[in-house]
């Protein structure tokens, strides 16, 4: 077995930080579609319905990675 290391010489993760930028990351229809598998119809309608969140900006709809995840 192998043994963890304490430190692999990278820096430590800092979650909230990796949080907070997901805030302002945004998946279009056609990104997640391809993503999740699935035609993006099936992203369109689970937006109608309230299943996934998405904003609209301009005529583009946009999904935030954090909710996803």
């Amino acid at each position: 077995m192998k043994e963890k290391r304490e430190h692999s010489g990278q820096p430590p993760i800092n979650l909230k930080e990796r949080a907070e930028s997901l805030e302002n990351e945004f998946y279009t229809i056609d990104e997640l579609a391809k993503i999740l598998k699935v035609h993006e119809r099936t992203i369109r309608n689970n937006i109608k319905r309230g299943t996934i969140k998405a904003k609209k900006f301009g005529n583009q709809w946009r999904i935030r990675k954090s909710d996803i995840l």
